[in-house]
């Protein structure tokens, strides 16, 4: 069933957000921002994307298998609500950019999106693929305060070889661009190392987007020291497109 895709639901008026993690993060990681657009007022679903289960399941998941599952949580949102925005974080926002020019969804938020994996961890990732399947998570991408903690990715192990999947799935992405039609706002954090530093002014010109740069923001901006600032924004930006009363309506899958 669709509704499967969805890991958490918070009911609110007709119009809906789904929330879409990152590779190999959770859906924990999306609850505070899901309970801000909850508190105003929407239906806000999060996302479980193909493979998060276990490391072991990542491994097997494609690119298609995670805009597949993306897809299945939009049109099990659409089906509650009559209007929906996306928004994603890292490789969710790649996700939801991928299927922005098909569902055409009232507006997109692509936050700590890369544009393309950094060369020397796309090498790494390759060659090291080879030898060692999993790797340690030894350092926790945030976040740097204690009341956050809880909301970070349980995940311990991260394999490798699901890495060539992250770069098919940009290529993807970079082919969907010009085609997304939909309002977009991109969000990158100025301390964000994990992706180039050019992805969210590419991908804002790609789709003729507004960029928001978060000055304390690391990759996980969702629980990081700006994470306010990121609800109000990413709030302000849905009640102008999503809450209208034109334009912006997909099919309901």
């Amino acid at each position: 069933m669709p509704e499967a895709a969805i890991a958490r639901l918070i009911e609110g008026r007709a119009e809906g957000i789904l929330l879409m993690h990152g590779f190999s993060g959770s859906p924990l990681e999306m609850v505070p921002l899901a309970e801000a657009l909850g508190e105003a007022g929407w239906t806000v679903a999060i996302a479980r994307l193909a493979g998060h289960d276990s490391p072991r399941m990542l491994a097997g998941a494609t690119a298609e298998d995670w805009v597949r599952s993306g897809a299945a949580a939009y049109a099990a949102l659409r089906r509650r609500c009559g209007r929906a925005a996306v928004v994603g974080l890292s490789m969710g926002g790649a996700v939801g950019l991928v299927l922005a020019p098909e569902l055409r969804p009232a507006a997109v938020v692509a936050i700590s999106t890369p544009v393309r994996m950094k060369r020397l961890i796309a090498r790494a990732s390759r060659i090291a693929a080879r030898v060692v399947p999993y790797v340690p998570v030894l350092m926790k991408l945030g976040p740097r305060e204690r009341g956050m903690r809880p909301y970070r990715s349980p995940a311990r192990r991260i394999p490798l070889r699901a890495a060539a999947e992250v770069e098919r799935l940009l290529e993807m992405m970079r082919r969907a661009l010009q085609r997304v039609r939909a309002p977009v706002l991109v969000v990158q954090g100025r301390r964000d190392w994990i992706i180039p530093r050019e992805s969210g002014p590419e991908i804002a010109a790609a789709t003729r987007g507004s960029l928001l740069w978060l000055p304390r923001s690391g990759h996980v901006a969702t629980l990081d020291r700006d994470r306010r600032v990121l609800y109000r924004e990413v709030t302000g930006f849905l009640r102008r497109h999503l809450d209208r009363t034109e334009g912006g309506d997909g099919p309901a899958g």
